[in-house]
């Protein structure tokens, strides 16, 4: 079995002819986090094909694609929105952010802004 692991992989296309052709081919494999930003789990080879797809998509004078691998052990900071269902990045707990807005609404240390305990 082959090792994977998940990435954050982001972009700024400024065509939208290219932007929808990149949107689709890393909806294939990954799930979208926010408009321009997806998360996969990959082994090396699937994650040379996606990255090799995208290549071959962009302009690369005009567009910007990135991508950032996650730690086994990271500790991801959220305001907001839960993540997509069956997406876990790290612990995924409200920390840092929520001490420093303490008192404002929707934010809870320890889970989404209805108070359920994510990740794992």
């Amino acid at each position: 079995m082959r090792a994977r692991r998940t990435w954050i992989v982001g972009y700024d296309i400024t065509s939208p002819k290219r932007l929808r052709r990149v949107a689709k081919h890393l909806e294939k494999s990954a799930s979208r986090l926010q408009f321009s930003l997806f998360v996969g789990c990959w082994s090396e080879a699937e994650f040379e094909r996606v990255w090799t797809g995208l290549a071959r998509l962009i302009n690369r004078r005009h567009d910007d694609v990135r991508a950032w691998p996650v730690p086994e052990a990271a500790v991801v900071t959220t305001i907001g929105t839960a993540l997509p269902e069956g997406i876990v990045l790290g612990e995924a707990r409200s920390q840092g952010l929520g001490r420093i807005l303490a008192g404002e609404a929707g934010v809870r240390s320890g889970g989404d802004s209805t108070g359920r305990r994510r990740g794992g």
